[in-house]
């Protein structure tokens, strides 16, 4: 059960999770995949903000999915209320009625097991859409030219961006056709890191795996 409470936190509560760069702060992974229908972003919650992002299918249909398990599952406890609730709230709720049921001996065995591998589930095939690759922007000037925002089709837009994906190392460039300057690797997006001021954007960057730590004042200091 321990492991089915640990999933209905992350799926409903701001958490914190370990990394190889340090500790990360998450927000519930259910927001995160509302926001991510029709955002690009990193489960730092930290995404473009911008209009014209292409639309997430495969986000949208999990949520569907989840929120059709759900449905069913608060059915089969009686769970009462307006299915207009946000996934967020209603999940603690179904689980806390579901532990309920259970100590009171109206859940047997196999629909317990099945309740219990529920939760968990959503949070695999949730984390599973964060194995893409992922475009993300940073909110400060290109370093190499001083631009911050690009117009693109009428849309103000952040001149630098950032592709990352689980393992694999970063990329980014200045969307600024008079600029183009590129940062490939690990050790080129530390330099960027640093020449940008990490603090800025250090979630963003932490998303990307990439922890400059405190007090860089140059590139040397991350850069051997």
């Amino acid at each position: 059960m321990e492991r089915t409470e640990r999933a209905v936190v992350r799926l409903s509560q701001a958490h914190t999770e370990m990394t190889e760069a340090g500790p990360v702060e998450w927000p519930p992974l259910l927001a995160w995949l509302e926001r991510s229908v029709t955002e690009v972003m990193g489960r730092t919650g930290e995404g473009s903000g911008g209009g014209g992002v292409p639309f997430n299918e495969e986000a949208a249909d999990l949520l569907d999915r989840i929120d059709l398990r759900l449905g069913l599952l608060e059915e089969a406890l009686g769970v009462a209320g307006p299915r207009r609730r946000g996934l967020v709230e209603r999940v603690p709720v179904a689980w806390e009625r579901a532990k309920r049921e259970r100590v009171s001996g109206r859940v047997a065995d196999g629909a317990w097991a099945r309740i219990c591998d529920e939760f968990p589930a959503w949070v695999a095939r949730i984390e599973a859409q964060d194995d893409r690759p992922r475009k993300i922007e940073l909110t400060v000037a290109c370093p190499e030219c001083g631009q911050r925002w690009v117009n693109q089709g009428g849309e103000r837009r952040a001149a630098v961006r950032i592709e990352f994906a689980e393992g694999a190392a970063p990329a980014a460039e200045c969307a600024d056709p008079e600029c183009g300057a590129a940062w490939v690797g690990w050790r080129s997006m530390r330099a960027l890191g640093a020449a940008v001021g990490a603090r800025a954007d250090r979630a963003v960057l932490l998303a990307c795996g990439i922890d400059f730590g405190q007090g860089l004042q140059s590139v040397d200091d991350v850069v051997p």
